[in-house]
């Protein structure tokens, strides 16, 4: 078959990984069994070892960068590193139980005893290593999502988002990953649970940077117009400069519009140099075309 005919055999053939359509993935609103039935794959489910091996060094990187942030003399591979981690802010806490995922994942994935095959849809690994029985089955959807936290990690370590903005994107995926996750077994025998701090969408982002802000008594009020008031659709992230201070401060983080002077520094941007200037990169992102003098408006 010639690549004009695979194209037209086959329309999710050929797309670039920039391309993003919606996201879809499984909530169970109720405990009930299944109703839905479904036909017969053409072919036997195969694990999608790519991935897992994809994910699997994601997992060691990982690893391997918390170990020179926080040095110890206990093994990579033990549960006492795991125990060993900070986990003082909310962000370490989430760090934590995502390294006690990345090193499960990894434990399995590369031991002789390890395990890994598909059934029903879900990935399922497991295996009888030393003497602890260890069991992780997760859905493919939540091995990008362990793979996207890693990545999000590093980059929002030195990125000029605050660390409360951060800790709300990172809680968000791992309420999400818990979603994705149908089976965990390690020393620890189950991951935490952490309560959310309320909505965020941490899939799409609005990036505001002319806000019009207005201090009032003991807050800021920040003018949003009416069309844009509605915080699910737009989930917009403020870039506004408050007392010199250059601060990003995501809608959700408002009640009524406003937000209180005490909450300020926790939304203040990690700028290194000038205190309201972002990084090149950013000017991308909030490019706009000079209007042309003298032409007609159309």
């Amino acid at each position: 078959m010639g690549f004009t005919s695979k194209l037209f055999a086959n329309p999710d053939f050929g797309w670039s990984n920039k391309v993003r359509p919606p996201e879809h993935r499984q909530i169970e609103l109720y405990t009930k069994p299944r109703l839905l039935t479904f036909d017969e794959p053409p072919l036997p489910e195969e694990a999608p070892l790519e991935r897992i091996a994809a994910v699997a060094r994601a997992a060691i990187v990982f690893e391997a960068t918390l170990d020179g942030l926080y040095p110890t003399d206990l093994s990579l591979t033990s549960w006492a590193r795991a125990k060993d981690l900070p986990k003082t802010t909310p962000l370490e806490k989430v760090v934590v139980q995502l390294h006690r995922v990345t090193r499960l994942l990894r434990l399995i994935a590369f031991h002789p005893h390890g395990q890994v095959e598909m059934r029903n849809g879900v990935i399922c690994m497991g295996g009888v290593i030393g003497k602890e029985v260890y069991y992780f089955d997760i859905t493919s959807a939540g091995l990008d999502l362990i793979e996207t936290m890693v990545a999000y990690w590093f980059f929002a370590r030195d990125s000029v988002y605050p660390e409360a903005y951060v800790e709300w994107v990172f809680a968000e995926m791992f309420f999400d990953l818990g979603g994705e996750i149908r089976r965990y077994s390690d020393e620890g025998r189950t991951l935490y649970q952490f309560r959310r701090q309320g909505d965020f969408n941490r899939h799409f982002r609005f990036d505001c940077d002319n806000p019009k802000s207005t201090f009032e008594a003991d807050h800021v009020r920040i003018d949003i117009p009416a069309p844009y008031r509605d915080s699910a659709r737009y989930a917009i992230d403020f870039y506004a400069v408050l007392h010199d201070v250059l601060h990003i401060i995501p809608v959700e983080a408002l009640k009524d519009g406003k937000i209180a002077n005490a909450d300020l520094p926790k939304w203040e941007a990690r700028v290194r140099k000038d205190p309201m200037s972002l990084p090149a990169a950013f000017r991308q992102k909030f490019g706009r075309l000079k209007p042309s003098i003298n032409q007609p408006m159309t």
